[in-house]
């Protein structure tokens, strides 16, 4: 049975009923908040957030802080978050960034977002995971594109490329090479040949098929407001061995309302894309419900969405603007915080749905 486990301060009363009176969360975990970031290493199963807006919670901004969160040996284990203090020069507060996680070189790899200015800059976090070395700010490119917040963005780890289309602004798609700041110099490419596509989104999720070389796009809210449940695919996406080419996908099944601010994760072995919750508009509130789109990449067969009932005593809240992360080896979806739009406020809980894609 799929199900989501949750933790958190305002969810404690929760876990103390759902699974023993030694279960208990750290006080002195992050602040609430929303638009941050994300990554998760395979390697020791922790999951990093950085940065998200704190908006009402004056004592600390958590514009600019990182903190990892320990795992547990099973889902329903005592969590620890800790915080990091890195060194280096910070990179700006913001929020509505772009993260991602180079396992090989142990480096986080942070794009874009907004605070007291937009930005286009990119930033590493050396020795993220905490071992091998002091986490340390680099700085390895300016300038590239257009600043903007709150894009469709991905990284290629094998080709070390980072991959961003539109956001806050036009509907332009750049490659940065050597990405994590290693082997040469990072050059930001604009794909000036690109045409057609999902067009100006912002608030849309990505994720990045290696094995296919796919950007999979889905959703996302225009210039007007207006919000969107179509999915795109993005061929060649790492702009190596031919242009990059859009397809849209046309899934079977009763899809998802449109939305914007949703969090997505891919697992490449199925080929499932899980979506979770997001805006569902102007005046529309936020949703918490979760699908599954099988074929994602549009490769082994027919795309086709399915969902599933949720248990509402356990379940997350409402919320857009969340991060989530993917444990391939638990077949586990992490989702952390978030903004509910109702009551205009962050939120610091952690859940795990388990059978994260559908299986």
């Amino acid at each position: 049975m799929k199900r989501f486990i949750a933790f958190g301060s305002s969810l404690l009363l929760l876990a103390l009923v759902q699974f023993s009176a030694a279960q208990k969360w750290t006080a002195n975990g992050p602040l609430p908040r929303y638009g941050q970031s994300a990554v998760f290493d395979p390697s020791t199963r922790q999951m990093i957030i950085f940065g998200g807006n704190s908006q009402g919670y004056t004592k600390k901004r958590a514009d600019l802080d990182v903190w990892r969160l320990l795992p547990s040996a099973s889902l329903s284990g005592v969590q620890n978050w800790v915080p990091v203090y890195p060194g280096g020069s910070n990179p700006h507060q913001r929020w509505g960034h772009f993260a991602a996680y180079d396992q090989g070189s142990n480096r986080m790899i942070v794009f874009a977002g907004t605070g007291s200015d937009t930005y286009s800059d990119v930033w590493v976090l050396t020795h993220a995971n905490g071992h091998g070395g002091y986490p340390t700010w680099i700085q390895v490119s300016g300038g590239g594109p257009p600043p903007r917040y709150f894009a469709a963005t991905a990284y290629d780890p094998v080709s070390n490329t980072l991959m961003t289309y539109s956001g806050s602004g036009v509907p332009d798609y750049w490659l940065l090479s050597h990405a994590n700041g290693l082997g040469g110099t990072p050059i930001w490419t604009y794909v000036s040949s690109l045409e057609g596509g999902p067009g100006t989104r912002v608030g849309q999720t990505a994720v990045y098929d290696a094995s296919t070389n796919e950007l999979i796009v889905f959703a996302g809210s225009d210039q007007h407001g207006n919000v969107y449940n179509d999915v795109w695919v993005l061929k060649n996406a790492n702009g190596t061995g031919a242009t990059p080419v859009w397809q849209q996908l046309f899934p079977t099944g009763e899809p998802p309302a449109a939305r914007a601010y949703t969090t997505a994760i891919y697992d490449p072995a199925s080929g499932v894309m899980t979506v979770f919750g997001g805006s569902l508009g102007l005046e529309m509130g936020d949703t918490n419900d979760t699908w599954f789109l099988s074929n994602a990449n549009g490769a082994g067969g027919t795309p086709s969405w399915t969902t599933f009932s949720q248990n509402l005593t356990d379940d997350p809240r409402y919320r857009d603007s969340h991060s989530a992360v993917y444990d391939a080896s638990r077949n586990v979806m992490i989702i952390y915080g978030g903004e509910d739009s109702h009551y205009s406020s962050g939120m610091s809980d952690v859940f795990f749905l388990s059978h994260a894609n559908g299986h």
